[in-house]
C-alpha cells in the first residue's frame, strides 16, 4: 500500500515546490534592481562617503556616524565567526569587522 502511495506523494511535492517560486510581482524585481526602492521613507544606503573608515578600529560610538554618513535606515555589524543572513537590503550597513577589532569592510546591503 505505501509503495503505491509512494510516486503519488513524491509527485505532489514536487508540483507543490515547482509551483511555489515560478510567479513575481513587480514589487520583487524593485528590489534587487539596485535603485532606489519604490516607498518614500527609505532612503538607499551610499557606503562611498565612509570608507575612510576602513582600516580604523570599530567601536559601538561610531554606529550613529556610519549610519547617517551612509545615509542607510538600519546598519548590522557583523565580527569574526558571526553567521550572517543573506537577504539583500538596500538601505543596511554592514560593518564587517575583522579579529583584531578593525573595520575591514563597510558595504550596502
Amino acid at each position: 500500500m505505501i509503495r503505491k502511495l509512494f510516486p503519488v506523494i513524491l509527485v505532489a511535492g514536487l508540483t507543490a515546490c515547482a509551483s511555489s517560486g515560478t510567479q513575481q510581482t513587480s514589487s520583487d524585481t524593485s528590489t534587487y534592481g539596485g535603485g532606489s526602492s519604490s516607498s518614500g521613507s527609505a532612503s538607499t544606503c551610499d557606503a562611498q562617503p565612509v570608507q575612510n573608515q576602513v582600516g580604523q578600529p570599530y567601536s559601538e560610538s561610531l554606529n550613529s556616524d556610519l549610519q547617517s554618513d551612509a545615509n542607510a535606515s538600519q546598519l548590522r555589524v557583523l565580527k569574526p565567526g558571526e553567521l550572517m543572513t543573506m537577504e539583500y537590503d538596500p538601505t543596511r550597513l554592514n560593518v564587517i569587522i575583522e579579529k583584531d577589532g578593525s573595520i575591514s569592510a563597510l558595504r550596502c546591503g
